[in-house]
């Protein structure tokens, strides 16, 4: 059985919030995540987070293009969720619009398609999981692990009690 996927995009706190880091996760299960290089347009005092400073960013991230030629590459054809209150839209097409590329997968942010992978319940439950196993809603690789785990609870893959 395939796992649903899912992709988080950490963003600066200032609008228009500029992505800093990605995650997203593949139908085995496997996470993948990178941090994000600014563009040459944007402003590198708005590319940070309150753990994540812009000198772990240029010595540890990767291009906008490498990014998203991996995430195609890896998402292609795929229908991934991304949680709207983790990753604005905006991030995202912030990534696309800053190498004139788009995904090569379908993806949806809307609540009714999230409540269908991860149950009607999904915002207490991203909650409660994020709470209870220390997982922190603001870092993309945590957010991935978070929804993957609603989801295995969703469809019965694992216990209730975490």
């Amino acid at each position: 059985m395939d796992c649903a996927t899912f992709l988080a995009i950490e963003s600066s706190s200032e609008a228009p919030h500029y992505p800093i880091a990605c995650a997203w996760s593949l139908p085995d299960g496997s996470i993948k995540s990178s941090l994000i290089l600014p563009a040459d347009d944007w402003p590198s005092e708005l590319c940070y987070s309150d753990h994540l400073d812009l000198d772990i960013i240029l010595s540890q991230g990767h291009s906008i293009k490498d990014i998203m030629l991996e995430m195609n590459d890896d998402l292609d054809g795929q229908w991934v969720i991304c949680h709207a209150d983790f990753t604005p839209v905006n991030s995202f097409m912030l990534i696309a619009d800053a190498i004139d590329m788009y995904p090569a997968f379908e993806w949806s942010d809307q609540g009714a398609d999230i409540a269908e992978v991860c149950g009607d319940y999904w915002r207490e439950d991203l909650q409660d999981l994020g709470f209870e196993l220390g997982l922190d809603l603001t870092q993309a690789e945590d957010q991935v692990r978070i929804m993957q785990l609603c989801w295995a609870r969703h469809n019965e893959l694992m216990s209730q009690n975490w």
